[in-house]
Parts: structure tokens; C-alpha cells; sequence
């Protein structure tokens, strides 16, 4: 009987948190949108000259200076700091975010999630999706 009790319970357990946890996550999620290399470029060009945004490129620092999207702020993904330099950005703003392919900006989602940023956009396909699509580099 106990056997049987305890089971049902470890089900019922279950079930909720397959109801709770998708939608705590969902929650996080909202403050990520993932944008196309077009859909970023009209979102840079509505915030140029707002100080509430910024482009936040993750390579390296060669990467960087091989080109990189017109008033980008580098912070190195490799970095020791990299963490930390993060924790340090006003979370109260909102940051398009962009690496090489989109991999490393796609793995950070979850640091800017853990430290409560309120509007994260990703450049799903990275620079080199920017670059695919013909759009203005820095160099």
C-alpha cells in the first residue's frame, strides 16, 4: 500500500513540474527574441542614437577588427572575464548580441537569462549571416 502511495505521489510530482518548469522557462525566454540578419539591421537603424541600446559583438578581439557591426561594444566570449564583464552591463537596457556563425551568442542566452536582463535580441546567424546579406561592416 505504501508502495503504491509513494508512486502516485512521485507521479503526481512529475506531472506538475512538466506543467511548472516549461513555463518558468517560457517566462526567461520572453526577454530573448532571435532576429535574421535584416531584422537586426531595421532594429539598429530604429535605435541609433539610443543610449538604451547596445550592440554587444562576442569574438575575439582579431575578429572584431576584421570587421564588425558600426558602434559595436566588444566583450572577448573567451575571456576569463567574460562572465563578469557581463554582470557589469546595465541589465535595464537592451542588447543585440552577435558573434561569428551564432553559436557562442546562442550559448550566452542562458548567462543573460541567469542575470535578469530585461531585452536580449540574437543574431541567430551571427556575423556571417550579416555579411551574407550584404549588409554595412566596420572595419
Amino acid at each position: 500500500m505504501q508502495t503504491k502511495r509513494t508512486g502516485f505521489i512521485i507521479l503526481i510530482a512529475v506531472i506538475l513540474f512538466g506543467f511548472i518548469l516549461p513555463s518558468c522557462q517560457a517566462q526567461q525566454d520572453q526577454n530573448i527574441t532571435a532576429l535574421s540578419p535584416k531584422e537586426a539591421s531595421k532594429l539598429v537603424e530604429t535605435h541609433t542614437g539610443d543610449s538604451d541600446f547596445v550592440i554587444l559583438d562576442i569574438r575575439t578581439p582579431g575578429e572584431y577588427q576584421s570587421g564588425h557591426l558600426k558602434n559595436a561594444t566588444m566583450i572577448d566570449y573567451y575571456s576569463k572575464s567574460f562572465v563578469d564583464d557581463i554582470g557589469r552591463l546595465d541589465k535595464q537596457k537592451s542588447y543585440l548580441v552577435y558573434c561569428r556563425s551564432g553559436n557562442r551568442s546562442a550559448r550566452s542566452m542562458d548567462l543573460f537569462n541567469k542575470l535578469q536582463f530585461q531585452k536580449i535580441y540574437h543574431l541567430s546567424s551571427g556575423i556571417n549571416g550579416w555579411i551574407s546579406e550584404g549588409l554595412p561592416l566596420v572595419k
